[in-house]
């Protein structure tokens, strides 16, 4: 990896690190140079503002996610085995420390700040969209009885993050166990299909 490259992502970490320790707000960019320890010139060389550095964040979740989890619809394979690939890669993403630290950054951050939240988040409004397109193609295939795509997307997204996200983000619970996160997986392909199945 190239010098710069190393300096730049020792300042995303670093920022990572700061957000989430202090609170966007109270972090500053001396804080952020020190933690990284760069030069605060060479952070504004990389991010000439603390809001360039957050939106990097936001795209570093981004690929994250991009990168983590992804189905393609098959018809010749039961729908079952399909959604439960998908679910297994999604928990997979959800239970990566390194994922979680930029996610409770970002969440941090929406609830001090929507409008800058929501402005940097209009990047990841795709979100949905592999499993989205799974479940169109599926639907167009006669294999499940889906009226709104996006919301069927969002329900199973719920049904997972009910136990491998938000209890973790909220209240500090330890990430399920393989088991527990097998009963999790296995119960939202039941629920999901038990409703859209034809």
């Amino acid at each position: 990896m190239a010098r710069s490259s190393k300096k730049r992502d020792a300042i995303i970490n670093a920022a990572i690190s700061e957000f989430k320790l202090n609170g966007y707000e109270a972090t500053s960019m001396d804080q952020i140079s020190m933690v990284a320890e760069v030069s605060k010139r060479t952070v504004y060389n990389h991010f000439a503002s603390k809001e360039l550095l957050f939106d990097a964040i936001v795209m570093q979740m981004m690929a994250f996610v991009s990168t983590s989890v992804c189905v393609t619809y098959d018809g010749e394979k039961a729908l079952a085995a399909q959604l439960t690939d998908f679910a297994e890669q999604e928990v997979a993403l959800l239970s990566n420390p390194s994922f979680f630290d930029l996610a409770k950054v970002c969440m941090a951050e929406a609830m001090h700040n929507p409008e800058r939240i929501n402005k940097a988040l209009t990047q990841l409004e795709g979100r949905d969209g592999d499993l989205a397109s799974w479940i169109s193609a599926a639907t167009a295939d006669g294999r499940l009885n889906v009226s709104d795509v996006q919301f069927a997307a969002t329900q199973f997204f719920a049904l997972l993050k009910a136990f491998c996200f938000w209890p973790q983000m909220v209240h500090g619970q330890a990430f399920p166990d393989e088991v527990s996160q097998r009963s999790v997986i296995d119960s939202a392909v039941g629920m999901f299909l038990g409703c859209y199945a034809v």
